[in-house]
C-alpha cells in the first residue's frame, strides 16, 4: 500500500544558505528525519534490520561483507545505461517522480549555486542512506557537474562524522538510474580504503594507491587548511579528470570520505575499462562500495564463501588496463600541461 501524502512535512523545509557553515547542522536534520521516515509502513522498500549478518574477509586487507538480501529481492530495478553520454528520458524512472515524502530535505546552496535535494534511498544499504540530487528539475544525466562535486566536496569537508560516506557510480559503473546522483550512507566499519598508502603523481594533492594495495586508484586529498581557491583548483582538476573519462568511455566510480587519524578528506576515483550494462546478481555487483571495502550480498551462502582472492580477482578483472594512461592525464592536468594533451583518446 502506498503511503498517504501529506499536505505539510518537514520533507518540505528548504534551507537556503552557504554548506560550509551549515553542513553539520543538515545532517543532524537529516539523521532524524530519515529515521522517522523509516518507521512509515511502505515508504521503504524493506526495513533495514541492525543485526545484519556480516564478516570479514580473512586476509591481508580485510574486506567487509553483509548480508542484505531484501535490497535484492524489493529493490526498484536498475535501468540500462548503455553510454557514457545517455540521453535523459523522462518516461523512465527518475527523481522527479520520487513521492514528497521521500525528500528529506532541500538545500539550496548560494555558494556552489546548486539545489541539492536528499531523498531516502528506498532500499537502503546502511542506515541513512541518502540519495543527494542536484538540480533536479535541469533533468541532468548520470554526470559529474562542477558544481555537484564542488557541493558534496564542501558538504563532506564541513560534516564532524567520519563514519558518513559519500559514493558516486558512473553509467557503466552500476549507475542504476540516469539523473544526476550522488549516494550518502554511513559506513562505521573500518574499510582497507581508510588505511590505505599513497604516492604522489602531481602537485602534492594527487595521489595513487602505493603498487602494493589491493586495488588501483586515483586519489585527491583536502587537508583541512585548504583555503578556498586551493579547493576550487582541485575541484577543477577532478571535473576535468572526469570529463576526460566520459569522453573516453571509461566507466568510473568516486568515493569520498573523511581521514580517521586526520582532518584531511579524500576523494578516490576508481576507473575500469570494462562496461557494465546491468547489475550481476550472480556474484557481487563492483560499485563505490565495493572498490571502498564494504561489499553487501544477497546471498547467506555467498556471504560465508566469499574470500579475499575472488574479490580482488574481480575487481582487477574489471579494472583492466585503464589506469597507466588515467594517471598520465592526471599529471597534464594537474601540472597544467598543454590543454590539447588531457583532451587526447585513451588508447590501450
Amino acid at each position: 500500500m502506498e503511503p498517504r501524502k501529506r499536505i505539510r512535512t518537514t520533507s518540505k523545509v528548504k534551507y537556503n544558505s552557504i554548506i560550509d557553515s551549515k553542513a553539520q547542522h543538515y545532517l543532524n536534520a537529516l539523521k532524524v528525519r530519515w529515521m522517522q521516515l523509516h518507521e512509515i509502513p511502505g515508504l521503504f522498500a524493506y526495513q533495514l534490520q541492525d543485526d545484519r549478518l556480516s564478516r570479514r574477509l580473512s586476509g591481508r586487507h580485510g574486506f567487509h561483507v553483509e548480508l542484505n538480501a531484501d535490497r535484492s529481492l524489493k529493490r526498484r530495478a536498475p535501468q540500462t545505461i548503455e553510454s557514457m553520454r545517455p540521453a535523459f528520458k523522462t518516461n523512465h524512472f527518475n527523481f522527479n517522480k520520487v513521492n514528497d515524502l521521500e525528500v528529506i530535505l532541500t538545500i539550496d546552496d548560494i555558494k556552489d549555486k546548486v539545489e541539492v535535494q536528499m531523498i531516502i534511498n528506498k532500499s537502503p544499504l546502511t542506515k541513512y542512506h541518502t540519495v543527494c540530487c542536484p538540480d533536479v528539475k535541469k533533468n541532468l544525466v548520470q554526470r559529474v557537474t562542477a558544481s555537484s562535486l564542488s557541493f558534496c566536496i564542501n558538504f563532506m569537508r564541513n560534516i564532524d562524522d567520519p563514519d558518513m560516506r559519500m559514493g558516486y557510480n558512473s553509467p557503466g559503473a552500476l549507475a542504476s538510474v540516469n539523473h544526476l546522483h550522488f549516494h550518502l550512507l554511513n559506513l562505521p566499519q573500518e574499510l582497507y580504503i581508510d588505511n590505505v598508502d599513497l604516492q604522489e603523481l602531481a602537485g602534492g594533492y594527487a595521489y595513487r594507491l602505493r603498487k602494493d594495495s589491493p586495488t588501483e586508484a586515483l586519489c585527491f586529498v583536502f587537508p583541512a587548511k585548504d583555503d578556498e581557491q586551493q579547493v576550487l583548483e582541485k575541484i577543477s582538476a577532478i571535473h576535468r579528470l572526469t570529463e576526460w573519462l566520459c569522453d573516453n568511455n571509461l566507466p568510473h566510480n568516486i568515493f569520498i570520505t573523511q581521514q580517521r587519524n586526520s582532518d584531511d578528506l579524500r576523494l578516490f576515483v576508481f576507473v575500469r575499462e570494462k562496461f557494465c550494462v546491468s547489475k550481476d546478481v550472480t556474484a557481487f555487483n563492483v560499485g563505490f562500495c565495493e572498490l571502498a571495502g564494504f561489499i553487501p550480498l544477497a546471498d547467506e551462502q555467498k556471504l560465508h564463501n566469499l574470500t579475499e582472492k575472488i574479490v580482488l580477482e574481480r575487481i582487477r578483472s574489471i579494472s583492466g588496463n585503464a589506469y597507466d594512461a588515467v594517471y598520465v592525464q592526471v599529471q597534464h592536468i594537474v601540472n597544467g600541461t598543454s590543454e590539447s594533451l588531457w583532451r587526447q583518446p585513451f588508447l590501450i
